[in-house]
């Protein structure tokens, strides 16, 4: 792990690929006197982090009493509702480790584009159930990973006995999310590299070649049924993200999106 190893294994409830993932995208950017938008601040791990480069950082979240810092507020938040921000306010909205719980998907991208500005990127990282392993456990129990079954109605997730929320009821693809955030005005910008993950690798050395296979062999069928240029292009971008090899090989899913 990373240099940020000792203070990531501290922050409940995230995991450690999609913080660091957060960490080096924060030294990459100048995200000085930027607005940003946490709505799922937790703890307040990314939130603080942000606000440390110079980010001017407001934080929402179900629990607003979990988060902790010593510069920052947390207001609460219901992710299920019309969001209580103004409108092409934000350059940076973060939705982390969330998405799958949340039952209206599309309504919420909706929001979180209504709430950036014109070229604003929202930042969303989530188990990856479209790795080569996330796949196969869907084709055999139907849930994120082979190892386990879909969260159900006696397991719940939270911090404690009284800070509970839905568990990860509402899988969400790489696909559906890219269709949804299109749907909400939001264009895919790139999937970020973060945690290899052993079990994809070695399932991709023997079904890896079916796999970009059977995806071209599908672009080319619904290209010659595209009625027009834009659907076209659609479908390249859907083909293209398919086969991204950190898509399919890596742990967890860490992808940027930019609003047009």
């Amino acid at each position: 792990m990373s240099k940020y190893k000792s203070q990531i294994k501290q922050v409940p409830h995230s995991k450690g690929a999609a913080l660091e993932f957060i960490h080096r995208f924060v030294e990459e950017k100048d995200v000085k006197s930027k607005t940003v938008i946490d709505v799922s601040a937790g703890s307040g791990y990314v939130a603080n982090l942000w606000h440390s480069f110079g980010a001017n950082v407001q934080a929402f979240d179900m629990y607003p009493d979990i988060f902790k810092s010593d510069s920052l507020t947390c207001q609460p938040i219901d992710l299920n509702q019309k969001l209580p921000i103004e409108s092409n306010s934000a350059d940076y909205v973060l939705l982390m480790e969330t998405i799958e719980h949340i039952p209206n998907q599309t309504f919420l991208l909706q929001e979180l584009s209504r709430i950036l500005k014109a070229n604003g990127i929202l930042i969303v990282t989530k188990p990856n159930n479209s790795s080569l392993n996330g796949r196969l456990g869907n084709l055999w129990v139907e849930a994120e990973r082979s190892d386990m079954f879909l969260s159900n109605e006696a397991s719940v997730i939270g911090y404690d006995d009284t800070h509970v929320y839905n568990g990860r009821v509402y899988l969400c693809t790489a696909q559906r999310l890219r269709t949804l955030a299109g749907l909400a005005g939001l264009k895919l910008q790139q999937v970020h590299a973060n945690k290899l993950s052993v079990s994809s690798l070695i399932s991709y050395l023997f079904l890896g070649i079916f796999f970009h296979i059977r995806s071209y062999r599908t672009l080319k069928r619904m290209m010659r049924k595209a009625s027009n240029p834009q659907e076209k292009e659609i479908l390249e971008e859907q083909h293209a993200l398919n086969i991204n090899q950190t898509l399919l090989l890596h742990k967890h899913l860490c992808v940027t999106f930019e609003k047009k």
